[in-house]
């Protein structure tokens, strides 16, 4: 069946007010832009729907290297870091399990600041394994920064394909760029290439279907997007419009009232979950992570 015709099937099951008149075949007429939206909608389902197993890669984190971070590891005592990002999930998940119906999902969240250089990355990766240590949840890392992906370095993993590659070519299945993790139930999705239409991308209906499909596919997943930071990229405001929740991470001591109330001015401010205080100065947080509220 070609494009066109699976078009013209899932068209008839939208609303009336979207169809165009027959055409002589006595088939529903479609407006380019139509066809491009229906389209990617088949394609982003066909990626979708293959088991991510058949093809996902068991990637082993090195505990030592996520130590010399200060990263939380799986086997990790009571740290302040630890318990201090328990504190910040408890949150993020009771917000995930009160879905608005007139809201995006909730399960998105994107942790992102106004300047670069505030550790937002490393509040994503700590965030990401916490929740993942969870007895009944499943996580999503997704590494949003095209311009500078750090996860992958952070981890230890060298991925050359990745969110970019399954936005951009159709024939590249979701399953084909993920990669599971020996931690909990953590899976790792990379940036992909650097591409000059990376905000048009982030933008697109492909990219939203695609969210679509990830927040609602498993009841029990959290997606976590490290963005760029909201004031040196415009890549972070397309990927805020689609999100559920954001977390804003601010570093102590750097980051400008003018700056925060700057970057917090170019987001909806309902989908805000909080303020994440990094590097602050306290001598009973030896681990360089402050407070959240």
């Amino acid at each position: 069946m070609s494009t066109i015709e699976r078009a013209a099937d899932l068209l008839r099951s939208l609303p009336q007010a979207q169809h165009k008149p027959a055409d002589a075949g006595g088939r529903p007429a479609l407006e380019p832009d139509a066809i491009e939206r229906i389209a990617a909608e088949s394609a982003a389902a066909r990626r979708i729907e293959r088991p991510a197993a058949a093809a996902s890669r068991l990637f082993k984190v090195d505990r030592n290297r996520l130590r010399e971070q200060s990263l939380i590891t799986p086997d990790s005592e009571r740290t302040p870091v630890a318990e201090s990002f328990r504190r910040v999930k408890r949150q993020i998940l009771a917000n995930a399990a009160q879905q608005r119906a007139d809201a995006p999902p909730a399960n998105l969240i994107m942790v992102t600041s106004a300047l670069a250089g505030e550790g937002k990355t490393y509040c994503a990766i700590n965030l990401a394994i916490s929740i993942a240590l969870e007895r009944d949840r499943t996580v999503l890392l997704v590494d949003a920064d095209v311009a500078k992906a750090d996860i992958p370095a952070a981890l230890g993993l060298q991925a050359e394909r990745g969110l970019m590659e399954v936005l951009l070519d159709r024939g590249v299945d979701l399953a084909d760029v993920l990669w599971k993790t020996d931690i909990g139930r953590l899976t790792l999705l990379p940036v992909g290439a650097r591409h000059k239409h990376a905000t048009e991308l982030l933008a697109s209906e492909a990219m939203r279907v695609l969210l679509r499909d990830l927040a609602q596919r498993y009841h029990d997943r959290i997606i976590i997007f490290d963005s760029p930071p909201l004031l040196a990229a415009s890549e972070a405001g397309a990927l805020a419009s689609q999100m559920g929740q954001i977390v804003m991470v601010v570093e102590s001591g750097r980051t400008s009232e003018s700056a925060l109330k700057d970057a917090l001015s170019r987001v909806d401010a309902s989908r805000i979950a909080g303020l994440l205080l990094n590097k602050a100065p306290d001598p009973v947080l030896e681990y360089g992570y402050g407070a959240y509220g």
